[in-house]
Protein backbone atom coordinates (compact mmCIF):
# COMPACT_ATOMS: atom_id res chain seq x y z
CA UNK A 1 0.00 0.00 0.00
CA UNK A 2 3.03 2.03 -0.36
CA UNK A 3 2.96 5.44 -2.88
CA UNK A 4 4.62 4.22 -6.29
CA UNK A 5 7.85 6.20 -6.74
CA UNK A 6 6.78 8.12 -10.10
CA UNK A 7 9.59 9.05 -12.88
CA UNK A 8 9.98 10.87 -16.04
CA UNK A 9 11.43 8.87 -19.18
CA UNK A 10 13.05 10.95 -21.87
CA UNK A 11 12.20 10.24 -24.85
CA UNK A 12 14.93 10.20 -28.37
CA UNK A 13 12.97 11.86 -31.48
CA UNK A 14 14.01 11.13 -34.57
CA UNK A 15 13.12 12.66 -37.33
CA UNK A 16 12.28 10.71 -41.13
CA UNK A 17 11.04 12.61 -44.07
CA UNK A 18 10.45 10.85 -46.90
CA UNK A 19 13.40 11.42 -50.16
CA UNK A 20 13.00 10.60 -53.40
CA UNK A 21 15.55 8.78 -55.16
CA UNK A 22 14.99 8.57 -59.15
CA UNK A 23 15.85 6.96 -62.45
CA UNK A 24 15.34 8.29 -66.17
CA UNK A 25 16.00 6.51 -69.11
CA UNK A 26 15.08 6.82 -72.86
CA UNK A 27 14.20 4.78 -75.97
CA UNK A 28 13.70 5.67 -79.87
CA UNK A 29 9.95 4.74 -80.63
CA UNK A 30 12.11 2.82 -83.70
CA UNK A 31 13.77 0.80 -80.72
CA UNK A 32 10.63 0.16 -78.80
CA UNK A 33 8.83 -1.15 -82.18
CA UNK A 34 11.42 -3.61 -82.69
CA UNK A 35 12.50 -4.10 -79.29
CA UNK A 36 9.09 -4.99 -77.98
CA UNK A 37 10.90 -6.31 -74.24
CA UNK A 38 12.18 -3.33 -73.85
CA UNK A 39 9.45 -1.23 -71.52
CA UNK A 40 9.74 -4.05 -69.14
CA UNK A 41 13.50 -4.53 -69.24
CA UNK A 42 13.52 -0.09 -68.43
CA UNK A 43 10.73 -1.34 -65.47
CA UNK A 44 12.76 -4.35 -64.23
CA UNK A 45 16.11 -2.56 -64.69
CA UNK A 46 14.80 0.92 -62.57
CA UNK A 47 13.60 -1.21 -59.47
CA UNK A 48 16.92 -3.16 -59.06
CA UNK A 49 18.92 -0.10 -59.85
CA UNK A 50 16.52 2.22 -56.91
CA UNK A 51 16.54 -0.91 -54.95
CA UNK A 52 20.69 -1.17 -54.48
CA UNK A 53 20.80 2.75 -53.78
CA UNK A 54 18.53 2.34 -51.32
CA UNK A 55 19.68 -0.51 -49.52
CA UNK A 56 23.37 1.20 -49.99
CA UNK A 57 22.17 4.49 -47.81
CA UNK A 58 21.08 1.80 -45.14
CA UNK A 59 24.45 0.49 -44.59
CA UNK A 60 26.75 3.85 -45.98
CA UNK A 61 24.48 6.47 -46.36
CA UNK A 62 25.46 9.88 -44.59
CA UNK A 63 21.42 11.30 -44.66
CA UNK A 64 22.01 14.09 -47.24
CA UNK A 65 19.28 13.77 -49.06
CA UNK A 66 19.15 9.75 -48.43
CA UNK A 67 18.53 7.43 -45.40
CA UNK A 68 20.87 7.40 -42.64
CA UNK A 69 23.33 4.60 -42.79
CA UNK A 70 24.73 2.53 -39.49
CA UNK A 71 28.71 2.58 -40.41
CA UNK A 72 30.18 4.93 -38.94
CA UNK A 73 26.40 5.92 -36.71
CA UNK A 74 27.08 7.54 -33.33
CA UNK A 75 25.01 4.22 -32.08
CA UNK A 76 27.07 1.63 -33.71
CA UNK A 77 30.47 0.15 -32.12
CA UNK A 78 33.37 -0.68 -33.92
CA UNK A 79 35.23 -3.29 -32.24
CA UNK A 80 38.97 -2.28 -32.05
CA UNK A 81 40.91 -5.32 -34.11
CA UNK A 82 43.78 -7.82 -32.50
CA UNK A 83 46.97 -6.78 -31.06
CA UNK A 84 49.36 -7.64 -34.26
CA UNK A 85 46.40 -8.70 -36.31
CA UNK A 86 47.72 -9.11 -40.07
CA UNK A 87 46.39 -6.41 -42.66
CA UNK A 88 43.00 -7.83 -44.40
CA UNK A 89 42.45 -10.51 -42.38
CA UNK A 90 39.30 -11.31 -40.14
CA UNK A 91 40.12 -13.63 -37.16
CA UNK A 92 38.24 -15.58 -34.30
CA UNK A 93 39.04 -13.28 -31.66
CA UNK A 94 37.42 -10.06 -33.59
CA UNK A 95 33.94 -12.53 -34.37
CA UNK A 96 34.08 -13.42 -30.48
CA UNK A 97 34.70 -9.79 -29.31
CA UNK A 98 32.03 -8.16 -31.74
CA UNK A 99 29.11 -10.84 -30.68
CA UNK A 100 30.13 -9.80 -27.21
CA UNK A 101 29.47 -5.67 -27.69
CA UNK A 102 26.33 -6.80 -29.05
CA UNK A 103 23.32 -5.91 -27.44
CA UNK A 104 21.75 -9.44 -25.75
CA UNK A 105 18.86 -8.61 -26.83
CA UNK A 106 19.80 -8.42 -30.60
CA UNK A 107 21.19 -11.95 -30.64
CA UNK A 108 18.09 -13.32 -31.87
CA UNK A 109 17.36 -10.75 -34.44
CA UNK A 110 21.06 -10.40 -35.93
CA UNK A 111 22.44 -11.26 -38.85
CA UNK A 112 26.21 -10.89 -40.02
CA UNK A 113 26.49 -8.80 -43.33
CA UNK A 114 30.14 -9.17 -45.02
CA UNK A 115 31.66 -8.49 -48.17
CA UNK A 116 31.88 -11.80 -49.82
CA UNK A 117 36.05 -11.05 -49.93
CA UNK A 118 35.60 -11.98 -46.39
CA UNK A 119 33.99 -15.61 -46.85
CA UNK A 120 37.54 -16.93 -47.83
CA UNK A 121 38.37 -15.36 -43.75
CA UNK A 122 35.48 -16.96 -42.05
CA UNK A 123 35.15 -20.56 -44.00
CA UNK A 124 38.37 -21.31 -42.46
CA UNK A 125 37.52 -19.93 -39.06
CA UNK A 126 37.89 -22.33 -35.56
CA UNK A 127 38.18 -22.14 -32.46
CA UNK A 128 41.30 -23.60 -31.12
CA UNK A 129 40.61 -26.10 -28.41
CA UNK A 130 44.17 -28.21 -26.87
CA UNK A 131 46.18 -29.42 -30.42
CA UNK A 132 42.65 -29.58 -32.22
CA UNK A 133 39.93 -27.25 -33.16
CA UNK A 134 36.00 -26.48 -33.57
CA UNK A 135 34.65 -25.00 -36.49
CA UNK A 136 32.60 -21.51 -36.06
CA UNK A 137 31.92 -20.91 -39.27
CA UNK A 138 29.43 -23.73 -40.44
CA UNK A 139 29.04 -23.17 -44.57
CA UNK A 140 25.11 -23.84 -45.84
CA UNK A 141 24.05 -27.99 -46.00
CA UNK A 142 21.25 -30.16 -46.72
CA UNK A 143 20.15 -29.81 -43.30
CA UNK A 144 19.22 -26.11 -43.74
CA UNK A 145 16.07 -25.09 -45.34
CA UNK A 146 17.32 -21.20 -45.40
CA UNK A 147 20.44 -22.03 -47.37
CA UNK A 148 22.71 -19.78 -45.97
CA UNK A 149 26.19 -20.18 -43.79
CA UNK A 150 26.10 -19.18 -40.40
CA UNK A 151 28.74 -18.09 -37.99
CA UNK A 152 27.60 -18.12 -34.13
CA UNK A 153 24.21 -19.59 -35.28
CA UNK A 154 23.23 -16.38 -37.08
CA UNK A 155 23.19 -16.17 -40.71
CA UNK A 156 25.73 -14.62 -43.10
CA UNK A 157 24.61 -12.94 -45.74
CA UNK A 158 27.19 -11.69 -48.29
CA UNK A 159 25.93 -7.86 -50.08
CA UNK A 160 27.48 -5.64 -52.44
CA UNK A 161 27.24 -2.62 -50.01
CA UNK A 162 30.25 -3.80 -47.33
CA UNK A 163 33.90 -2.58 -47.80
CA UNK A 164 36.58 -3.99 -49.38
CA UNK A 165 38.23 -6.78 -47.32
CA UNK A 166 40.25 -4.84 -44.15
CA UNK A 167 38.36 -1.79 -43.58
CA UNK A 168 35.41 -0.34 -41.46
CA UNK A 169 32.22 -2.46 -43.09
CA UNK A 170 33.38 -5.65 -44.49
CA UNK A 171 31.83 -7.40 -41.66
CA UNK A 172 29.06 -6.15 -39.61
CA UNK A 173 26.90 -7.50 -36.67
CA UNK A 174 23.34 -6.22 -37.34
CA UNK A 175 19.91 -6.15 -36.07
CA UNK A 176 18.14 -4.51 -38.37
CA UNK A 177 14.95 -4.46 -36.24
CA UNK A 178 16.36 -1.63 -34.49
CA UNK A 179 16.29 0.24 -37.60
CA UNK A 180 13.45 2.43 -38.55
CA UNK A 181 12.41 2.79 -42.30
CA UNK A 182 9.66 4.76 -43.66
CA UNK A 183 7.84 4.64 -47.43
CA UNK A 184 5.33 5.88 -49.11
CA UNK A 185 4.00 3.71 -51.73
CA UNK A 186 6.17 1.17 -53.66
CA UNK A 187 8.15 2.22 -57.08
CA UNK A 188 6.75 4.72 -59.20
CA UNK A 189 7.38 4.30 -63.10
CA UNK A 190 6.11 6.66 -65.93
CA UNK A 191 6.78 7.65 -69.34
CA UNK A 192 6.70 10.80 -71.77
CA UNK A 193 6.57 11.24 -75.60
CA UNK A 194 7.13 14.56 -75.09
CA UNK A 195 10.54 15.28 -73.44
CA UNK A 196 12.41 14.19 -76.30
CA UNK A 197 9.79 14.59 -78.77
CA UNK A 198 12.34 16.02 -81.44
CA UNK A 199 14.56 13.41 -81.34
CA UNK A 200 11.26 10.94 -81.70
CA UNK A 201 12.84 9.22 -77.76
CA UNK A 202 10.49 7.80 -74.98
CA UNK A 203 11.41 9.10 -71.85
CA UNK A 204 10.98 6.02 -68.99
CA UNK A 205 10.89 7.57 -65.23
CA UNK A 206 11.08 5.34 -62.14
CA UNK A 207 10.89 7.32 -58.56
CA UNK A 208 10.89 5.69 -55.12
CA UNK A 209 10.14 7.80 -51.37
CA UNK A 210 11.34 6.33 -48.71
CA UNK A 211 13.98 7.50 -45.48
CA UNK A 212 15.32 5.56 -42.74
CA UNK A 213 17.78 5.80 -39.55
CA UNK A 214 19.05 4.15 -36.99
CA UNK A 215 16.73 4.00 -33.72
CA UNK A 216 19.58 4.54 -30.93
CA UNK A 217 21.51 7.83 -30.25
CA UNK A 218 24.28 6.57 -28.43
CA UNK A 219 25.56 2.88 -27.46
CA UNK A 220 24.59 1.31 -24.39
CA UNK A 221 26.52 1.41 -21.23
CA UNK A 222 25.36 -1.82 -19.58
CA UNK A 223 23.16 -1.62 -16.20
CA UNK A 224 26.17 -4.15 -14.72
CA UNK A 225 29.43 -4.68 -15.54
CA UNK A 226 33.15 -3.81 -14.50
CA UNK A 227 34.55 -4.23 -18.25
CA UNK A 228 33.10 -0.90 -19.30
CA UNK A 229 32.83 -1.75 -23.11
CA UNK A 230 29.28 -0.29 -24.42
CA UNK A 231 27.13 -2.26 -26.49
CA UNK A 232 25.09 -2.15 -29.57
CA UNK A 233 22.07 -3.87 -31.77
CA UNK A 234 24.90 -2.73 -35.03
CA UNK A 235 28.90 -4.03 -34.12
CA UNK A 236 31.13 -3.52 -36.82
CA UNK A 237 34.99 -4.48 -36.72
CA UNK A 238 38.23 -1.53 -37.02
CA UNK A 239 40.19 -1.31 -40.02
CA UNK A 240 42.87 -3.86 -40.31
CA UNK A 241 45.84 -2.19 -42.02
Amino acid sequence: ADTITDSKPKFWRIELKLKNVAALGYATSELLSDALALTSIYNVGFSDELMFLVEDAIINGDGASKPLGIVGHAATVSQAKETGQAASTIVFDNVRKMRTRQWARSRSNSVWLVNQEAEGQLSTMALVVGTGGVPVYLPASGLQEDGLDRLYGRPVIPIEYCAALGTVGDIILADLSQYAMIRKGGVQQASSMHVKFTTDEMAFRATYRCDGAPMWSAALTPFKGTSGQTLSPIITLATRA
